[in-house]
């Protein structure tokens, strides 16, 4: 099959949608499929087959992401020539956007994934103005109704935008891993990186330092944990709150225990997640939550907010627990899987085990299907 992806964010940047696309990308490519990416160009980007970057500008709101610009006219003479079977967009902005109105014009179905709760993310949109959040929400569930197939990451995407009026098959698929990457890490890695006291339990979190990702409830959980037992908070993650973050934990006070691992490069994020002893997650937008799949496979038990996508990653009781967003009630299931080595070591098992349902050939073959839908139909 002959198929083209277009996301609006791609390495070096890193995030749960770009190793996403990557992984979706590198799977159906090893499959024998010819699978092209149409992204933004990043300053020292590495060439990587396959994947055909258009000019760009550093965003007013992420220093550490590029925005691709208009006109896109190279993308659209591209995809004429090479004329996929089906175009998959990853965003319903932008560069996306152009993408399904260049497959349109040349009569190509599009699948769009729908990975994020866009309205939520609104505060890093460049405008002013109270009614940014629901201008975002109507252009993402105008463009979820105007393409062939709609891939949510979770049911309870899928539900919602059912709820919102989107008419469009939907197609629930989680995004995929490469399960046996993240089952071979180095336990030693992050305490020898980062200055972690040996013989302490490491509880790990990963994702963007930003109001989305709820950290603060996670700081303020572990300050409870450490009130009641040693441990350490391993944070894996950049982002604009965390000179702000880095104040709380001293005030506090378990800045002693506290490590800002900062972005950390994909091929080291399964040292990081073997070095811990659980994850902990307290997101209020994910969608799915990658790093929930991929601590799974690591043998990581978590202790999550249940909100969105994470209900799905998570089999409360089994491999985790699954909180309201309340510091006390996640510090209280933190410290029972710590005080309990018993119970800790059964759901890390149980964990690796259900992390094969999230497998990156799994996820790349519902795609597929999804796609031969969309061409038959």
């Amino acid at each position: 099959m002959n198929i083209a992806m277009v996301s609006d964010s791609y390495y070096p940047y890193i995030s749960g949608v770009t190793r996403a696309v990557s992984t979706l990308k590198e799977t159906l490519t090893k499959m024998g499929h010819r699978v092209w990416l149409y992204c933004p160009a990043y300053p020292g980007a590495e060439d990587e087959e396959g994947v055909k970057r258009l000019p760009s500008l550093r965003s007013p709101t992420n220093a550490a992401y590029y925005v691709a610009i208009p006109p896109f006219s190279g993308m659209r003479k591209d995809m004429a020539r090479i004329r996929p079977q089906v175009v998959h967009i990853h965003s319903p902005f932008n560069l996306s956007k152009a993408g399904y109105r260049a497959a349109r014009r040349l009569n190509i179905p599009v699948v769009m994934t729908y990975h994020t709760m866009y309205n939520l993310y609104a505060h890093y949109v460049p405008l002013a103005g109270g009614r940014v959040s629901q201008t975002v929400e109507r252009m993402a569930i105008g463009m979820a109704n105007s393409v062939q197939a709609v891939v949510t990451p979770s049911s309870v995407i899928a539900d919602y935008l059912r709820e919102r009026g989107v008419r469009t098959p939907i197609f629930p698929i989680p995004n995929g891993i490469p399960v046996e990457d993240f089952q071979g890490g180095d336990p030693s890695y992050a305490r020898q990186r980062y200055g972690i006291p040996s013989g302490i339990p490491v509880i790990i979190s990963c994702g963007r330092l930003g109001i989305e990702k709820n950290v603060e409830t996670l700081l303020r959980a572990f300050a409870l944990v450490r009130a009641r037992t040693d441990a350490a908070l391993l944070l894996v993650g950049d982002g604009p709150l965390r000179a702000e973050l880095e104040k709380l934990a001293h005030s506090l006070g378990i800045a002693d225990r506290t490590f800002f691992a900062g972005a950390v490069p994909p091929d080291v994020m399964p040292h990081m997640y073997a070095s811990a002893d659980m994850f902990m997650f307290a997101s209020l937008t994910d969608t799915q939550g990658l790093v929930l799949v991929e601590a799974k496979a690591a043998g990581l038990p978590a202790v999550a907010v249940g909100a969105l996508g994470v209900k799905d990653m998570v089999a409360d009781g089994e491999d985790g627990y699954l909180c309201g967003n309340d510091p006390e009630e996640l510090a209280e299931k933190a410290v029972y899987l710590l005080e309990n080595p018993s119970v800790l070591s059964r759901m890390q098992e149980t964990a690796r085990r259900n992390a094969q349902a999230f497998s990156r050939e799994a996820s790349a073959s519902r795609i597929l299907a999804c796609y031969e839908s969309v061409i038959s139909g």
